[in-house]
């Protein structure tokens, strides 16, 4: 991705047939190289994105749906959203204008753990709060008002999510009692993995957690279709109330504590209801994954507590003591992440064709120095200083002719002798020293900072490799299918310029 002037500039065209969709010869800013060979689709959804149509997707800044009548002139709602599709709160909005269809703008803006807010956006907002909305020039904030609100001024659009004062429910619970519960369920989790508790108190939190869990199962469990409410043929604002939050809890109580709760058997009900989430685009374009949620968790909810038995697990999710490497053990993972590998690898190559000059700056920071100041979150440097000897592009060459047609390919054995041990003499940067954890896992500390890293902080080209694969977000920047595998492709090249054979 990145290069210092040590290494030869070169230009390949990769042999893959495709043409982009207009008929001309692929080429990308910079450097000519082949899209995937389903790039048309890829290219086509920007095209309808561009026009507020096609299905959801986190680059969307306009959606008009299938409405051949509605113009942007004509959208009423200003959607308000994190940038980096984290918050949960901005998730139950998103999904329910998804669903419900409703056409809108969107706009981002960073969390407080992420960078600072613009001043457009704290003047229109008071304290600059996130999710919110702009309804016809007035602004509303808090996820599950600005749900009824649009349900109230949105009735004849999609199906209706928000029942009826006075609606009683044929399960086992009523709306109230099922929104109590979903209270009930987060503080347990904070108790279990937000609180340092040990011993007895350790026991207990945990099965306090895992009754509430059995609580939320047995009320799904209580009606005749996936939803919580029996007469949904979709989800309802009961089951988006859950939702976001249940994906974090699902993937922090396994990396802090060990507990596997997807897939067991133990709660079938719930089983069935995520895969019935999953089956829905406006849950999978804005839902994310395991390490993403888990390093940004901590910024809003205070640091997770592990227990030992955890640390197998949590390393695996982290991408530690190989996890990241090919082919991909997708051990701890949703079982669909491992399908349609290829389609991934395609996916992760067009997002690095068509975003390189943006995602080669960005990389070049981890030659660079933290910004100031810093931010909760633990993988943000918005300030971040790019180290500029390392932003000549390098025709994405070695990385994106593995991503189209793998590391064995010949393209990809040509294209990578220029990275083969030219990663550096491995000198650190200023004020980090190496360290060792009790668990014989390396790490390295900055003295003057209070950074910690896990890849070695020195001012050459794996670093920078080292740094973006670090901060792949999703669905930020991809899908989580994607992002697994550019993950692996950069340690691939990473491997490459130390000739080492794994993730250290």
């Amino acid at each position: 991705l990145v290069t210092s002037a040590a290494i030869i500039d070169r230009s390949w065209s990769l042999d893959v047939s495709c043409s982009e969709p207009n008929g001309s010869s692929p080429h990308v800013v910079g450097f000519d190289i082949a899209y995937p060979p389903n790039a048309n689709r890829y290219q086509t959804g920007a095209n309808l994105r561009s026009r507020g149509l096609g299905p959801p997707h986190v680059d969307a800044t306009l959606r008009l749906f299938d409405s051949t009548a509605a113009t942007e002139e004509d959208v009423r709602v200003t959607f308000y959203r994190d940038a980096a599709g984290w918050c949960p709160y901005s998730q139950k909005v998103w999904i329910y204008l998804e669903e419900k269809r409703v056409p809108y703008k969107c706009r981002t803006v960073p969390l407080n753990a992420y960078g600072d807010k613009p001043a457009w956006y704290t003047r229109l907002v008071d304290g600059g709060a996130l999710p919110a909305i702009e309804l016809d020039g007035k602004v509303i904030t808090e996820s599950l008002d600005i749900i009824r609100l649009l349900e109230e001024q949105f009735p004849d659009f999609g199906p209706k999510m928000v029942p009826d004062d006075g609606y009683e429910t044929t399960g086992a619970m009523t709306i109230d009692s099922l929104f109590r519960l979903e209270k009930e369920l987060q503080s347990a989790w904070f108790s279990l993995v937000f609180y340092p508790v040990e011993d007895g108190a350790l026991v207990k939190a945990r099965d306090d957690f895992l009754a509430i869990l059995k609580q939320v199962d047995h009320a799904l469990g209580s009606t005749s279709g996936p939803w919580f409410l029996d007469s949904s043929a979709s989800p309802s604002v009961v089951d988006i109330q859950y939702i976001s939050h249940m994906e974090r809890i699902i993937a922090s109580v396994l990396y802090w504590k060990g507990l596997e709760i997807r897939g067991t058997g133990q709660y079938p009900n719930l089983d069935k209801w995520l895969d019935a989430f999953e089956e829905r685009q406006s849950y999978t374009a804005t839902k994310s994954d395991s390490y993403t949620l888990c390093m940004g968790i901590p910024s809003q909810n205070g640091p997770g507590y592990f227990i030992d038995g955890a640390r197998n697990v949590s390393s695996h999710i982290s991408g530690l003591n190989g996890a990241w490497s090919l082919p991909l053990d997708y051990k701890y993972l949703q079982e669909s992440i491992a399908r349609d590998e290829e389609e991934h690898r395609h996916e992760a190559a067009y997002s690095l064709a068509t975003k390189h000059a943006a995602v080669t700056a960005f990389a070049a920071r981890g030659a660079g120095e933290p910004g100031r100041p810093s931010f909760h979150a633990e993988l943000a440097d918005p300030y971040a200083e790019p180290n500029e000897d390392y932003v000549l592009p390098v025709e994405f060459t070695a990385l994106t002719a593995a991503l189209l047609k793998g590391t064995d390919s010949a393209d990809a054995k040509v294209a990578s002798q220029d990275l083969a041990g030219q990663a550096g003499d491995g000198k650190l940067r200023e004020y980090w020293d190496e360290y060792t954890n009790n668990d014989g896992t390396i790490y390295w500390w900055n003295e003057l900072t209070g950074d910690t890293s896990y890849a070695a902080p020195t001012m050459q080209l794996d670093t920078c490799l080292a740094y973006l694969r670090d901060r792949i977000g999703v669905p930020r920047d991809m899908s989580a299918g994607a992002a697994m595998q550019l993950r692996a492709h950069l340690n691939w090249a990473i491997d490459l310029l130390n000739k080492k054979g794994f993730r250290q």
